[in-house]
């Protein structure tokens, strides 16, 4: 809604277009129609976070010169925008935006006024006549009496809600869209710390990273009854525990790479060159690390199954790597303000695929197909709408004592009549219509009834 405004008001002239938002508002349409296409609560608030990212982008404009090269400190600056413009909501637009006294409100006024005065002297004659003509025809008083009973409660939440995304879009329309007025944006004082500082920073996290890499490489060769009698666990155990510490290792050292980056004085080019070689080394190192962590993953996920949580990880993990070699080749030679718009661009093709291959449903298919696994059941029957019509088509499979609980589970979530058409998506339409036939192969079980 807030996109279609701003679009509106750019082409009247209200709002001045942003540089490069043709682009940004073709990312918004590819991604605003999988919020009523996949049903998965995860994947929604992902889509929903990227749209927030091309906001702070839309709110970092005046600063961007060419989409192809975005200073972190911009998009940081844009979401700080964003972030503070729902708050605040349309307190500046009030305050400062309007020119109250240029308004030609006198005469309106006093036509509001007029109107009050008429409204108010009409009531209490629409009181008596609505009674009189009700007690002379009892349908009519029925209508009124239908159309005047009002749930105040339920209509100051409408009211209320309406008020809130008002709120939330005026905000995010003068952070995004409106640009005049801006000053000059504030450059960033570099602080240029010495080259020796800042390579021992970096030098010993890389010393740390080797050592783990040497012990992980150790481990490698070591037979299942050897790796359980030296690391005292179970390969299962072993692959389950450390995995998210080893995801945060990797996710938080790139940030602290990029500011050693930043920080570093710029005056000795060779210093400069040899802190980078430095750098590529602890990308490397952090790239095994990564790999670890991925390995970790792909043998639990193939002892116990795939789960929502194991499947975005290894999404992210796969995203990571890539901003990781982006870094290599953007950062370490001299290319910052390229690496965003790579790492965004890499986010989105990662968001795009996620809504194509319909998370929910793998998840379901690869569990389904493990052959010789025990199904958890109840966790598949616990996933989206989504997952439904595979589940479903796999409705053989299930136990014949377990078929009917699993079917009516389903159906009580998902049937037809069973959501709110406030909730309806394409995805939760597509699964009420698979159950059309999949009562037919258990008679024993009992018919839902046709709900009108």
């Amino acid at each position: 809604t807030t996109l279609l405004a701003a679009t509106a008001l750019a082409s009247t002239g209200a709002l001045t277009a942003l540089p490069h938002a043709r682009w940004l508002a073709a990312a918004a349409c590819l991604t605003i129609p999988c919020l009523i296409w996949r049903d998965s609560q995860v994947l929604f608030g992902l889509n929903l976070l990227w749209l927030g990212v091309l906001l702070a982008t839309a709110a970092a404009g005046s600063q961007i010169r060419a989409l192809d090269r975005i200073p972190i400190s911009a998009m940081l600056r844009g979401a700080i925008g964003v972030l503070g413009a729902v708050i605040v909501g349309p307190l500046p637009v009030l305050a400062g935006d309007i020119r109250w006294s240029a308004l030609p409100v006198a005469g309106r006024a006093r036509r509001l006024a007029a109107v009050s005065v008429g409204l108010a002297a009409a009531a209490p004659v629409l009181v008596v006549f609505g009674g009189l003509l009700g007690s002379a025809d009892p349908l009519f008083a029925k209508s009124m009496s239908r159309a005047l009973s009002i749930d105040l409660w339920q209509e100051a939440r409408h009211l209320g809600q309406v008020g809130m995304i008002a709120w939330v879009g005026i905000g995010i329309l003068r952070s995004g869209f409106w640009l005049e007025g801006r000053g000059p944006t504030r450059v960033l004082v570099r602080p240029e710390l010495p080259a020796a500082a800042v390579f021992t920073f970096v030098a010993a996290i890389g010393g740390l990273l080797a050592v783990f890499v040497g012990f992980q490489a150790g481990e490698l060769f070591l037979s299942a009854q050897d790796f359980q009698t030296t690391m005292g666990m179970t390969i299962s155990a072993y692959a389950r525990n450390g995995f998210f510490e080893l995801v945060w290792v990797a996710t938080l050292s790139l940030p602290i790479l990029h500011l050693a980056d930043w920080c570093l004085s710029r005056r000795d080019s060779i210093a400069v060159g040899r802190f980078h070689r430095l750098t590529a080394l602890v990308v490397v190192l952090l790239t095994l690390v990564l790999a670890s962590a991925f390995y970790r993953m792909v043998l639990y996920g193939s002892l116990y199954g795939l789960t929502e949580l194991r499947l975005y990880t290894i999404a992210f993990m796969l995203w990571l790597a890539g901003v990781f070699g982006w870094f290599g080749a953007t950062v370490l030679r001299g290319r910052r303000s390229r690496f965003i718009p790579g790492t965004l661009a890499g986010a989105f093709a990662v968001l795009v695929t996620l809504n194509a291959v319909n998370p929910d449903a793998l998840i379901a298919r690869v569990n389904l197909n493990r052959d010789g696994a025990r199904l958890d059941w109840r966790y598949l029957t616990a996933l989206s709408a989504d997952a439904v019509p595979t589940i479903l088509a796999a409705a053989d499979e299930v136990p014949p004592t377990e078929r009917c609980t699993v079917l009516w589970s389903l159906h009580d979530r998902w049937g037809e009549g069973a959501q709110r058409r406030s909730s309806w998506n394409t995805s939760r339409r597509a699964a009420a219509r698979s159950f059309e036939h999949a009562f037919a192969g258990t008679p024993t079980c009992a018919q839902p009834v046709p709900r009108r």
